[in-house]
């Protein structure tokens, strides 16, 4: 008993000492206890490993607690699913097919299940295995061309080497085992080393400059503190930006002030926004978030995030304003919706079956439910010709959704979080650290601006170049390098979990008809 908690407790830190401490080498072995563990094929061996992954799936989660409990007692149930599942669909094949099928089907399945928590409605991708590696981004930069789920592949092959090096340790083969797994580690990395100290950015220099306004969102931002003090702290900001910025930005939620996007330039904020920045910053657009409402016209049916009071029917929207400040021209305000959603907070899915769940919501914005969204990743040229993106708050953790941006004509990405719920815990420098991948992945540098920390400068390669940490209030500027460049990811997204998918079902209709085959008369058994 002792040996296998021990087994499966080593698998569990090994698999979140990542996120935990940022040490992403530990993921490269960390399935060989599990493994180990599976060879001895000790009886319950299904509760052996749902120890594993909730107690890793806890342990680099749990600072979502601090936010809503809903969310800290669902992540591990469904993470649970989705990791608990695809092993012991493996570990069923693993005890009645040849070894060879059986790793394929770990693989396979491993990153098809990834993908699945990825893209469908109860979506928490937080864990993919790739993005474990976003501390050390020097070491994915092959991430611009499989994305993280590339690192997902190489995590779980690099597992199943080093498992055979421990069989065979005790044995003359030991060192033509070694080759393999050392071959498989080390070259990814040789690579990585190459193409970061190799890869020069187009010199297309992008003055910006971001605000972080440090406003507590549980004690101040919808609180104590007025939309009107919050936007003098945004003003006093502002106005301290260098006179020769092409952008200016902003976090989620800047602005909460009663916004009609058919009405834009009847708000006072906007209209005093939009005045500042032709006085002060004549070639410059601020990028800014906003919660913002639409009125729906009769004739347009109600959908999921329709609202109904005093008579009118309106969608409510988690916003990023574009404010250009052509001298030239009136100024012109762009909107883009977020649409990778909080799930609990700005979104309910499978609402039918889920809609006793929004009494538990948690307020993220100042109000909570159903948000509109965009149906695609919206991009706006500034009056100088440079064309940007922004991605907010979670949209940034999506690789492929991310890089919709870049396929629409981004140059430069920016990124508007307001990551305090979270507190000072791993989960803010965890969402940090995948901005450094989305960078690397599209090969386009990132202007992120955090309410309370961390706002950064991240170029092209993932470093961050300049940044302000928590809890501090203050603006950064700094240099960015832009590219119309395409990354082979940005061309291609997800294609490694694709392929995943298909040898997953693939490998599954062969152990069928495997299976089949040696029950029939005639068969091996």
């Amino acid at each position: 008993m002792t040996k296998k908690i021990i087994l499966s407790l080593l698998s569990a830190l090994l698999l979140a000492l990542p996120w935990a401490t940022g040490l992403s080498f530990t993921l490269l072995f960390a399935f060989v206890p599990l493994f180990v563990l599976q060879s001895q094929k000790p009886r319950r061996f299904g509760w052996w490993v749902a120890l594993t992954f909730v107690v890793w799936i806890v342990a680099t989660t749990w600072w979502v607690g601090k936010a809503t409990l809903v969310a800290s007692i669902a992540i591990p149930i469904v993470g649970l699913f989705f990791s608990w599942l695809p092993f012991m669909i493996y570990h069923y094949v693993w005890k009645r097919a040849p070894k060879a099928l059986a790793y394929t089907v770990f693989v396979a399945g491993w990153i098809a299940f990834e993908a699945l928590y990825m893209y469908n409605e109860i979506s928490f991708p937080w864990l993919t295995l790739g993005y474990g590696f976003a501390p050390t981004h020097w070491l994915v930069q092959w991430y611009s061309v499989t994305g993280s789920f590339g690192g997902s592949l190489w995590i779980l092959v690099a597992n199943i080497l080093c498992f055979y090096v421990w069989q065979k340790m005790r044995t003359p083969a030991r060192y033509r085992a070694l080759i393999p797994a050392a071959l498989w580690i080390l070259l990814p990395i040789a690579v990585s080393y190459i193409m970061y100290y190799n890869y020069e950015p187009e010199r297309n220099p992008v003055n910006v400059a971001v605000i972080q306004p440090n406003i507590d969102p549980y004690g101040e931002k919808f609180d104590s503190m007025s939309p009107e003090q919050q936007f003098d702290i945004i003003m006093s900001f502002l106005r301290q930006a260098p006179e020769n910025s092409d952008y200016i930005v902003a976090p989620e939620t800047s602005i909460e002030n009663n916004i009609w996007i058919d009405n834009m330039m009847q708000n006072g904020m906007i209209v005093t926004l939009a005045d500042s920045m032709h006085t002060l910053y004549p070639r410059a657009t601020l990028v800014i978030g906003a919660t913002t409402f639409r009125l729906l016209p009769e004739s347009e049916p109600s959908g999921r995030a329709t609202y109904e009071s005093q008579g009118m029917r309106y969608e409510i929207y988690n916003s990023a304003l574009y404010i250009d400040s052509d001298p030239n021209d009136e100024p012109k305000v762009g909107v883009y919706h977020k649409s990778k959603l909080v799930i609990g907070a700005e979104t309910i899915p499978y609402p039918r079956i889920f809609r006793l769940l929004e009494k538990f919501s948690l307020d993220l914005g100042g109000i909570s439910g159903n948000f509109g969204t965009h149906d695609q990743r919206y991009v706006f040229g500034n009056p100088s010709g440079i064309v940007s993106g922004t991605a907010i708050c979670y949209e940034s953790v999506y690789g492929e959704f991310y890089a919709e941006y870049i396929k629409n004509g981004a140059q430069i990405m920016f990124i508007i979080t307001n990551d305090g719920w979270w507190g000072d815990t791993p989960g803010h420098r965890n969402h940090l650290d995948y901005a450094k991948l989305r960078a690397i992945e599209t090969r386009r540098p990132i202007a992120r601006s955090a309410n309370t920390g961390i706002s950064a400068l991240i170029d092209s390669r993932g470093d961050v170049i300049g940044s302000l940490g928590w809890d501090r209030r203050g603006i950064i500027s700094g240099t960015l390098d832009i590219s119309d460049d395409l990354s082979v990811y940005v061309r291609w997204g997800d294609v490694v979990a694709r392929i995943s998918i298909l040898v997953y079902v693939l490998s599954l209709l062969y152990f069928v008809a495997l299976t089949y085959r040696r029950r029939q008369p005639g068969g091996n058994s």
